[in-house]
Order: structure tokens, then C-alpha cells, then sequence
């Protein structure tokens, strides 16, 4: 089976893709996906997610090998891969004053708060599951990664590890565009033929961490409006139609700060003028 980098190789779309164009901003779309742009920065939240991701996995394959991993063997984990993550970045940015060992040692209790909460011990299917899959319409697969698959007698769920500045609101797993895409990539795969139910395990980034399931399940109505975006955003990315977003949430940490700011004076926001 193809891995996720694998997959990534050939063109594609993924769930990153099009939430950045419909739920960020499609400028920023643009320079990441379009233009290729340099980053400008990187926030270190986004290295702390993936060094997080990596010890759950590791944690999660141990555990269908019938092994448990001590905090210390998962801490060791995080550490090693969150200082490889942090050399890689470009400008990486910290806030409030934290810093590569402030944010190691506070991963050392969300990771215990992952432990002591775990509750997959008989029930993994996969881990890192890489999946493509043809959405109808599109001129692109879509790729992606399950970060874990169990089933609970009947019952199939998609589990996906989450690291959070604060609980989620009441409400956020239903809307969460993510769980959208991923239910309709398990659908459209060969052999399940299923909408499964789907699981944010969100550990917080609080002084005294927590780790919070949120269940949500999709409709066949939500995939067909999926499909629908998905086909509007394709058409959207060919006829060139990138816009800043004025007041996106993530304009704060974006990497393209200064080339947004810029924007008005390039050649692509003149050839949209003069194609109106």
C-alpha cells in the first residue's frame, strides 16, 4: 500500500487544499499551492502538531502489537522528532514567550493526558492509512491520511488526533469540514461501501491538559455538498480566482504575510481587474 508522501507525488487534491481555499483564503491557497511561494514563517504550533501526530501513531501501532508505551518512551518520541520538525521550518515563530523546551516539556502532559485517557486497546484496524480515492467530477484524486481506523463491533470509526489552545465549543466536530472529507474518501474506497462514524480526540494545550472525544457522523446529503464545493473550488482554481482574505482567523500566523500586504501591487491582482 502507497504511503501518504507517496501519493503526494502525483497531482491531487486533499482536505488541506480545499479547506484553504474555502475556509482560509483562497490567496493563500494560491501562494502555497499555485504560486509555490517561500515562507515567510512558520508558527511553532505547526511543527508541535506533527511531533504530537508522530508519538500518538507510535503510540497507537505499539498498541496493535499488544505494547503499551511508557510516557517517557512516547516523550522521547515527541522530542526527538519535534527538534527534526523545528530545524526544517523556515522563521519559526514562537508566542507568549514559549519556546522549543517550554513546548517539549508542555507536551510531556498532554501526552499523559493522551495515556491516561486512551481507550482503543482491542479495537485498531489501521494506523496512518493512506488512502485515494476519485471524487465524481473532479479532475483529481483526493489523498489523504486516517490517523487511526477502529471498529467497535458494527461499528466503524475514523479517529483523528487534534492538539488545541482551548476545548472545542459545542458544535465544532459537526461542522469540522475535515470529517466531511475523510468520511467520503472511506465511503468511495473499494471495500466499504459505508459512511463511518468519525472521532476528533483533541488533546489541549491548558495548564492542566485534557483529552476531549467529539463524535460526528455524516449524511449522504453533507458528501453530495462536499462534492459539490470540491467541483466549485477546482473550477474556481483554473480560472485563477485568488482573493485575500480581509479578516481570516489566520492571518496572524500566515506565512505570506508580507506578500499578501503586496498583493494589490502584482500582476495577478491587475490581470483580475482587466479580466472584469
Amino acid at each position: 500500500m502507497a504511503t501518504l508522501l507517496e501519493l503526494r507525488e502525483e497531482p491531487h487534491w486533499s482536505y488541506s487544499a480545499l479547506n484553504t481555499y474555502l475556509n482560509m483564503c483562497s490567496l493563500k491557497f494560491a501562494f502555497q499551492y499555485v504560486y509555490k511561494a517561500e515562507s515567510e514563517r512558520t508558527a511553532a504550533s505547526l511543527p508541535f502538531g506533527r511531533a504530537f501526530h508522530i508519538a500518538a501513531t507510535h503510540h497507537a501501532q505499539s498498541v496493535m502489537q499488544g505494547k503499551r508505551m511508557t510516557l517517557p518512551e512516547l516523550h522521547d518520541v515527541f522530542a526527538q522528532w519535534f527538534k527534526l520538525e523545528c530545524a526544517a521550518c523556515t522563521n519559526l515563530t514562537f508566542k507568549n514567550g514559549e519556546s522549543i523546551n517550554s513546548l517539549t516539556e508542555q507536551a510531556r502532559f498532554m501526552l499523559d493526558a493522551l495515556l491516561a485517557r486512551w481507550i482503543d486497546w482491542n479495537n485498531i484496524v489501521s494506523v496512518a492509512h493512506a488512502f485515494k480515492v476519485q471524487v465524481p467530477g473532479l479532475g483529481k484524486p483526493l489523498v489523504g491520511e486516517y490517523d487511526m481506523v477502529i471498529k467497535d463491533g458494527e461499528t466503524t470509526s475514523i479517529v483523528d488526533w487534534k492538539t488545541s489552545a482551548a476545548r472545542w465549543s459545542e458544535g465544532k466536530a459537526g461542522r469540522d469540514f475535515q470529517a466531511t472529507a475523510f468520511s467520503f474518501a472511506y465511503l468511495l474506497e473499494e471495500d466499504h461501501g459505508m459512511i463511518p462514524l468519525f472521532r476528533f480526540d483533541v488533546v489541549t494545550k491548558t495548564k492542566n491538559p485534557s483529552l476531549e472525544n467529539h463524535y460526528t457522523q455524516r449524511t449522504k446529503d453533507d458528501l453530495y455538498r462536499f462534492q459539490l464545493l470540491a467541483l466549485a473550488v477546482e473550477r474556481a482554481v483554473k480560472q485563477e480566482v485568488f482573493l485575500p482574505a480581509e479578516t481570516s482567523f489566520c492571518c496572524g500566523d500566515c506565512q505570506f504575510a508580507s506578500a499578501c500586504k503586496e498583493w494589490h501591487r502584482s500582476s495577478a491582482a491587475k490581470h483580475i481587474c482587466m479580466a472584469a
